[in-house]
């Protein structure tokens, strides 16, 4: 009797666990979904990069010399022209005085000349004033005068043999033929006279204009020699100047001044070190900063010029700083598979430093509002993409339209709304029933 109450308890074992296997096997499995939200897409580049001068020079010594004097160390800010270092300069210092006596000698001689041809240029005009005043000497008078008395002596001629004639046929008497006489030898007298005055003028006259020709070819060949030895002291001033402007020339590279604005990022020598032409004194970069990084090639489609990131300093991960790309190489580094791409900050910072790592940002695109879903939940057929929607525990097929993918995702443009369930596509089927967590 014993023996077949536990035959019958066993069978109640064994009934009751087939009836919780058939439930479990009935009871349907979890389906895993997603719950559709508007979201900002912001598709990004993100590299490392260095911050860097935005140019950089190197300055060199080009003599051999002492360093006397050191103005700046590595990290001081210059402004252009500011005297950085100064070589030991008495001798080039000594070579340019010389030279700057050199020409104001010369330049003394050459007033000295200029004075010599203005004298002799002043004694050619004062010799062909005199000579124009001796040609133009009046003789005029002097010869109407002579004409004159020409005419007169013929009407006293004349006169004279009309009473010689009356005289000898007694019509008169001898005296008055020995007045006219008188008369025309008064006459012929004065005559000569004044052709003796016309001599005297004439001769004085030719003298004058002897003397002023002799005067004003003197002073002529003194203005041509005046003239010849401003030529030599000209000559020797433009020598004396170039000479002074090659001493000034080497007594500047003595001094070695900043040729930009700009931060010392290297000194390179020290005070009363020897230097030989061609050393490094220093570097500097100016003060404008950019950012170099070099993502991979295959992300130059997510870079143009004028695109704007964020770079945010390695040492102050969260300082943050807006950027834009300036420049892009024109070609990829075939070596390492990448592209050097240069950005500059938008807005002044004192954070960014030379040499400084910094990890960058690029903001590619920005969509506000657009609904995501993952790729694996979209199917397609012949009849278009599709997804399935929950709804009242049974799967939905949904025709849906798509815009592009991004980073496992799909943008989806018609179809669904905020707030819709997807559920994950695997062994689902259109009006089955589904099972979520929710």
């Amino acid at each position: 009797m014993k023996k077949s109450y536990i035959i019958l308890i066993i069978i109640i074992l064994a009934a009751a666990g087939g009836w919780f296997y058939n439930q479990n096997l009935n009871q349907p499995e979890m389906t895993e979904y997603v719950t559709v939200q508007r979201t900002e897409l912001i598709e990004s580049l993100r590299a490392s990069g260095v911050v860097k001068p935005h140019k950089t020079i190197e300055i060199s010594s080009t003599i051999a010399e002492n360093v006397k004097t050191i103005n700046f160390e590595e990290g001081d800010h210059v402004k252009k022209e500011n005297l950085l270092l100064k070589f030991d300069n008495d001798i080039a210092q000594a070579e340019y005085e010389q030279a700057l006596a050199q020409v104001k000698s010369a330049e003394a001689s050459l007033e000295q000349t200029e004075a010599q041809i203005q004298e002799s240029k002043a004694q050619i005009d004062l010799a062909e004033t005199k000579l124009e005043n001796a040609t133009e000497l009046n003789d005029e008078s002097i010869k109407e005068e002579i004409a004159q008395a020409e005419l007169e002596i013929q009407n006293a001629v004349s006169e004279l043999e009309r009473r010689q004639y009356l005289y000898e046929n007694d019509a008169i008497e001898k005296i008055k033929v020995e007045q006219q006489q008188h008369t025309v030898n008064v006459l012929e007298s004065r005559k000569k006279v004044l052709e003796q005055r016309l001599v005297e003028l004439e001769k004085t006259r030719n003298n004058r204009v002897k003397e002023a020709e002799e005067e004003l070819k003197r002073a002529e060949v003194a203005y041509q020699a005046a003239q010849k030895q401003y030529q030599v002291a000209e000559g020797n001033l433009n020598s004396a100047k170039a000479a002074l402007n090659r001493a000034l020339v080497n007594l500047n590279k003595y001094d070695i001044k900043a040729p930009i604005d700009g931060v010392i990022l290297k000194k390179m020598v020290d005070e009363g070190e020897y230097v030989q032409p061609g050393r490094t004194l220093f570097e500097i970069g100016t003060e404008e900063l950019q950012i170099e990084i070099s993502p991979d090639e295959k992300e130059l489609n997510l870079l143009s010029i004028g695109k704007k990131g964020y770079v945010s300093p390695e040492a102050f991960p969260n300082s943050r700083y807006e950027v834009e790309i300036f420049e892009i190489a024109p070609s990829i580094d075939s070596d390492r598979g990448t592209i050097d791409v240069y950005l500059k900050p938008t807005e002044e910072n004192e954070t960014l430093i030379p040499n400084m790592s910094v990890s960058v940002e690029i903001i590619s695109e920005r969509e506000e509002d657009v609904l995501l879903i993952p790729r694996n939940y979209v199917l397609e057929d012949s009849n278009g993409k599709y997804l399935y929607l929950y709804n009242s525990e049974t799967a939905q097929r949904q025709s849906i339209e798509v815009d592009k993918n991004y980073n496992g995702q799909v943008i989806v443009t018609e179809g669904v709304k905020e707030g819709d369930i997807v559920l994950d596509p695997n062994n689902i089927t259109d009006g089955q029933t589904v099972v979520i967590e929710e």
